[in-house]
């Protein structure tokens, strides 16, 4: 079972909460289960980044973190998406899969366009983010893709250009299983109100600056009816107590928590304190491998070598044979 994610370094701040539970956790277990294909997404990040340095210090930096994580190159065919020029050449093929009207249903597309953005200043990196992870996943012979639930269209799109592949040169493309973690898929930002996201500012960056962390923290929107710490509130109003489960801190005691909440009897500004003392302890080990693997980034780009060179045979005998089919 080949099992394939990966993630965009869109942000000089890094890896976050969300990204974390939603995928970097899940994938850190299916090392035990399949053949993992994991990797940096960066071609990705060019249709919001046109700062060089900021693109090749944010791959590096994501690369680390997903190390400092847990993803073992070992166990784990780990690879930067640049490094594997089949994928861009793939993706040239699969544009004449698609055509403009299923890619303006993409709601990345949709979403711009409902912020009154004229659709002809999009740039078609965008517009065409889907037919890239199609190339990422289709050309890998993924069996599954785990995604977070936004992301779950643009694998569907995905899928749905190689079946059309399939039906115009015959079976060609394995057209993968989607696998979404309910549980985890959408973890909603400090605003209470959105997918936490590092380019609305709603998240809690995990390698951080310990002060951006805390100011991140107790900017956390509660309950808007409690004026005064002895106010009753309600705990579902106060995303707070859903970070202290993901970070895996005591259920009773939150289950306690919530109850004082409603009582009136806790302050906002306690739960914040005690959320981030747990979630600073919970991600430490990972903080401070971190900064042990930067010391030594000879051997970091190493490890980026050695994943594109376990990537490259696969890549190359998919793309031979598409072309095959092609005629090209």
């Amino acid at each position: 079972m080949r099992i394939l994610s990966g993630i965009n370094p869109s942000s000089t701040k890094g890896l976050h909460l969300g990204n974390y539970v939603g995928m970097v956790k899940h994938a850190v277990k299916l090392q035990q289960e399949g053949e993992c294909y994991i990797f940096v997404a960066n071609l990705h990040s060019l249709n919001t980044i046109y700062n060089p340095k900021e693109v090749a210090e944010n791959t590096t930096n994501v690369f680390i973190e997903y190390l400092a994580f847990g993803i073992d190159p070992d166990k784990s065919t780990f690879y930067v998406e640049s490094d594997i020029p089949q994928i861009p050449y793939l993706q040239t093929i699969l544009n004449n899969m698609v055509t403009v009207a299923e890619l303006q249903r993409m709601h990345g597309y949709k979403d711009k366009l409902a912020k009154d953005v004229d659709s002809s200043t999009l740039n078609a990196g965008l517009f065409e983010y889907p037919v890239l992870m199609a190339a990422d996943i289709l050309l890998f012979d993924a069996d599954i893709v785990p995604v977070g639930e936004d992301q779950t269209q643009h694998v569907e799109i995905a899928c749905e250009i190689g079946r059309t592949f399939n039906n115009q040169y015959g079976m060609t493309f394995k057209i993968p299983k989607l696998s979404v973690h309910k549980d985890t898929s959408r973890v909603m930002g400090i605003d209470g109100q959105r997918k936490m996201s590092k380019s609305l500012g709603n998240d809690i960056p995990i390698f951080a600056d310990e002060k951006l962390i805390h100011k991140q923290i107790m900017s956390i929107t509660t309950d808007p009816a409690r004026i005064r710490p002895t106010d009753p509130g309600d705990p579902n109003k106060n995303i707070c107590f859903e970070y202290l489960r993901l970070i895996d801190f005591d259920n009773q005691q939150i289950i306690d928590l919530e109850a004082r909440y409603r009582a009136g009897t806790v302050g906002d500004v306690e739960i914040k304190d005690l959320l981030y003392k747990e979630f600073m302890t919970y991600f430490n080990p990972f903080r401070q491998r971190k900064i042990a693997l930067q010391q030594d980034l000879n051997k970091i780009a190493n490890i980026r070598l050695l994943g594109s060179q376990k990537a490259q045979p696969i890549a190359s005998r998919s793309l031979i044979n598409i072309k095959k089919v092609c005629g090209i």
